[in-house]
């Protein structure tokens, strides 16, 4: 059988099993706190990783893209029948549109 107890003797092991039990709640609060934030930091820094790489392969492909511009540019240029069959000017004398250009 149960022993009685007074009241106040009650309400301090009260006290002191709801002071646990607040004291363990904070505690396990605190942990997942830090364990999600640690985790969007770590997110974080891995996105901006892959956009440092993305934009690294952005820059990468322009430069790419203006190297096969340039390369397919010249050789079409140069071997373009059309160039071939224009006529050389009759006189080289060149006049412009701006008679202060012609000096």
């Amino acid at each position: 059988m149960r022993r009685k107890q007074t009241l106040q003797t009650e309400v301090e092991k009260t006290i002191k099993l709801l002071i646990t039990t607040l004291a363990i709640i904070i505690i396990v609060l605190l942990i997942v706190f830090l364990f999600s934030t640690g985790k969007k930091a770590q997110q974080g820094y891995l996105l901006e990783q892959a956009r440092n790489h993305n934009e690294e392969l952005k820059n990468k492909s322009e430069g790419l893209k203006a190297k096969l511009t340039n390369a397919q540019s010249t050789s079409n240029f140069d071997e373009s029948e059309i160039i071939d069959e224009m006529t050389p000017p009759e006189d080289e004398i060149l006049d412009y549109l701006l008679p202060e250009d012609n000096n």
